[in-house]
């Protein structure tokens, strides 16, 4: 791998980027392992007028290379000590070809460099990311939307901007199911369903403390509106219907997300709209009913909304 080429002359950071992004290609090692064995950085013996922040890159042995960096060195027309310092290391070089106090410096430069680089990428996510597994800010973020603790399917840094009201809204979660799914969502509030009735709350006969006056109601089931709301999903093709049925793999992580979502103390319903664009009949066998097939007379092509089963965990 040649890695001689200078791809940033200008750039000292981005250099140096794009070197460890092509060294640590297929190695099992940290960016900065590879940074600090593989890279030496050095200044240059000249008091040239540099035409960029990176001046030559040579290799070394066993897969290190040497890169000579013009700025914010130690020596150099643009090094940090006075001038008369690379001038008499220039002059030992040229007289009795000595680079030894050149090579002590360099020590320090490699080091000084090094530590630039890794206090560029710290606050440059961009290139933080490219060499770790996971994402810089991901746990900053959930940590302020205030689901780090949620469950796995809230604590997704993409919408931690829908989950860190206090208040779940209608909207947020239509979002949320659209970008997640892939499909339209709306949720039309109070529909309404039946609840079970705490039998202690119940009038019941041969029960001389439950009075008619004193029990609130008849019967072990209820309409209440307030608490129960319907999540309509589609139009969804035909061909992608069946990954919202049962056997589909969005079933059971549709009815969880949302459960997550909404809590405790509400009950939800959840509608396909189904799109068939086509008026083909279906042979006995080869349809499913309820999605593809029914008995009777077809309206032909349209849209038809089935009401998809509770999903019931473990089961």
């Amino acid at each position: 791998m040649d890695l001689s080429k200078i791809l940033s002359p200008h750039n000292f950071f981005q250099q140096v980027r794009l070197m460890l992004r092509r060294l640590t290609r297929g190695q099992d090692k940290d960016s900065k392992q590879v940074l600090e064995e593989q890279l030496y950085f050095i200044s240059p013996l000249s008091l040239d007028a540099p035409k960029g922040d990176i001046t030559q890159v040579t290799p070394l042995d066993k897969q290190r290379w040497q890169v000579e960096v013009a700025a914010h060195g130690l020596t150099g027309a643009l090094g940090a000590l006075p001038t008369v310092y690379t001038e008499w290391m220039i002059e030992r070089y040229y007289r009795h070809g000595d680079k030894t106090a050149k090579a002590f410096l360099d020590m320090f430069n490699h080091r000084l460099h090094s530590l630039r680089y890794l206090a560029w990428q710290k606050y440059h996510y961009y290139a933080m990311a490219e060499f770790t597994a996971t994402r810089p800010l991901s746990q900053a973020i959930r940590a302020l939307s205030g689901v780090a603790t949620s469950t796995p399917s809230l604590q997704q840094e993409q919408f931690a901007d829908l989950f860190a009201h206090s208040v779940r809204s209608m909207l947020n979660i239509e979002t949320w199911l659209r970008h997640r799914f892939a499909v339209a969502a709306k949720v039309t509030p109070f529909t309404g369903g039946w609840q079970v009735m705490d039998p202690a709350l119940c009038c019941r006969l041969g029960e001389p403390t439950q009075t008619l006056a004193a029990a609130p109601m008849l019967g072990s089931v209820y309409w209440d509106r307030q608490s129960h709301f319907t999540v309509t999903l589609g139009p969804v093709p035909m061909k992608n219907a069946g990954l919202f049925l049962p056997k589909g793999k969005h079933y059971p992580h549709l009815w969880s997300h949302i459960r997550e979502y909404v809590g405790q103390g509400l009950d939800f319903d959840i509608d396909l709209l189904i799109e068939n664009t086509s008026n083909i009949i279906t042979p006995l066998g080869c349809g499913q009913l309820g999605l593809d097939i029914c008995l009777g007379h077809s309206e032909g092509a349209g849209q038809h909304k089935i009401r998809l089963p509770v999903c019931r965990e473990g089961k």
